[in-house]
């Protein structure tokens, strides 16, 4: 099994819900953790969380300089050597939020850029997009090791997510995974697929589609008729 599959699975598994190992011996749940145990959770969070809150942020008005905010301002979670930038058009109405890098697009440099992206190539190619024709922006600029965003690393997120789409006023928006589609909406992206939502962002109403990661598509086969409903829903928009 190659590095790159690995962590597909372990993201698949994270994605579903599983955060927690099984044991062979039984375990009593309601005796209380033992101190070594509590320490060690306290590492389980990757990210930082934003230093200041994100309400008292002045983030830059212009698209440029709020790129580079996201690639290197310490109040953004996430190593700055580890962070990737949007992609794409962003005058072109379209805009596609996935949750994160790849682990492979920190040696690329590039959003989707292994087999995730070759999928993903191929989904913006059944409606007739190519990726010059849109926007891609990663939700967090960084991927945790865990390869799952934390409720609290989500929520610092969202308002750079949403100052950043308020920045370039697409006329249409495709959500694709948990983690922006949870931010946004309030729901996991497999409850909120199969349906339009609007979303606030400033002074406008922006029609959007949410469904499943391509990386999670490319472990389930059967979920591909899903996601191509879901892409035709949104190449109506």
């Amino acid at each position: 099994m190659t590095d790159n599959v690995a962590l597909s699975a372990l993201d698949w598994w994270a994605e579903a819900g599983v955060d927690t190992l099984a044991d062979d011996s039984p375990r009593n749940w309601l005796a209380a953790a033992p101190v070594s145990a509590v320490a060690e959770a306290s590492l389980v969070e990757v990210l930082p969380v934003l230093s200041t809150p994100a309400t008292s942020v002045i983030l830059p008005e212009t698209l440029e300089a709020f790129r580079a905010f996201l690639l290197g301002d310490t109040a953004v979670p996430g190593p700055a050597d580890a962070r990737i930038d949007a992609a794409g058009d962003s005058a072109s109405g379209i805009a596609v939020v996935v949750d994160m890098p790849e682990a492979e697009d920190r040696a690329s440099g590039s959003l989707l850029s292994g087999e995730v992206g070759a999928l993903f190539d191929r989904m913006l190619g059944a409606i007739k997009l190519e990726r010059a024709q849109v926007y891609l922006i990663p939700f967090s600029p960084a991927r945790p090791t865990t390869g799952r965003l934390s409720e609290a690393h989500q929520k610092a997120l969202k308002p750079l997510l949403l100052h950043h789409l308020g920045l370039i006023a697409p006329r249409k928006l495709l959500l694709l995974g948990d983690a922006p589609v949870q931010a946004l909406l309030g729901r996991p992206a497999a409850k909120a697929r199969d349906t339009e939502h609007a979303i606030s962002i400033g002074a406008s109403s922006v029609p959007a589609v949410a469904t499943i990661h391509p990386r999670l598509v490319s472990l389930k086969r059967e979920w591909r008729p899903l996601i191509w409903a879901d892409l035709q829903r949104f190449e109506k928009l």
